[in-house]
């Protein structure tokens, strides 16, 4: 899975088959049939150890004090969606979550670990916990796609800027 994610990551999905990962993990590729019978499982497993790592790093990223939860666990968000940005793209591919109730479940997952930071918010009414935390997902999701369509896959600073203040509008006037 380490050859498999290097791959996706320095050249791209396009690159990323069976045969290349073999290379990469210095195996036979009769071997890879023994884990995975086609891309799509690997491209699968890799989407769920993406939501996992990204679930973590929300986590780690709470503050002890201070900070306020929604906040410490957008940047962790978008800092995932840029500096993993092959993989984000991955996790988030609407074929892929179609066809897979495992990935979905991984998404949800990470999903409970956002809501459990909204539910911590002081911001956020208790009655609007879980509207909130559905509507601030779906916003990171789309702002996070609007950074994977630029070219360097990052946002112009004037746009980046204007979506952290709108979002910070909205979270500054929850009722």
């Amino acid at each position: 899975m380490s050859a498999a994610a290097h791959i996706l990551e320095t050249r791209g999905i396009e690159a990323l088959n069976l045969r290349a990962i073999a290379e990469e993990a210095g195996i036979g590729i009769a071997s890879m049939y023994h884990y995975f019978s086609n891309k799509e499982d690997i491209l699968l497993s890799l989407g769920v150890m993406g939501f996992e790592s990204l679930r973590r790093d929300m986590i780690d990223a709470q503050p002890s004090s201070g900070a306020l939860p929604i906040g410490a666990s957008a940047v962790a968000f978008f800092k995932f969606s840029e500096t993993r940005a092959e993989l984000f793209s991955l996790m988030f591919n609407p074929r892929l979550l179609a066809r897979h109730e495992a990935l979905r479940e991984a998404e949800n997952k990470t999903f409970l670990t956002h809501e459990a930071v909204v539910q911590s918010d002081p911001r956020i009414p208790k009655e609007h916990h879980q509207s909130a935390a559905y509507a601030l997902w779906a916003l990171a999701r789309g702002m996070a796609a609007i950074m994977s369509s630029q070219p360097d896959g990052k946002l112009p600073p004037e746009l980046a800027d204007r979506l952290m203040a709108g979002a910070g509008y909205l979270l500054s006037h929850p009722s």
